[in-house]
Parts: C-alpha cells; sequence; structure tokens
C-alpha cells in the first residue's frame, strides 16, 4: 500500500512538473509571436 501512495505522489509531481514546463514554452511561442507581429505591423 506505502508502494502504490509513493508511486501516486511522484505521478502527480511528474505531471505538475510537466504542466509547468509546458507553459514555459507556450508563453516563450506566444511572446515571440506577439513580437513578431508588432515588428510585421510597424513595417506595413
Amino acid at each position: 500500500m506505502a508502494k502504490v501512495n509513493r508511486v501516486k505522489q511522484e505521478n502527480e509531481e511528474t505531471t505538475k512538473g510537466t504542466l509547468f514546463s509546458v507553459g514555459i514554452v507556450g508563453a516563450v511561442i506566444l511572446v515571440t509571436y506577439l513580437v513578431l507581429y508588432g515588428l510585421y505591423m510597424v513595417r506595413l
């Protein structure tokens, strides 16, 4: 029973870390898109 709880806890930590990493990557992509769009609009 203790092993099941430990595995579940490790899985939750892995999920939190994955969501955090995906969020960071998404934020970088969004900022890059906004900067490039802004540069495009300035040149029009």
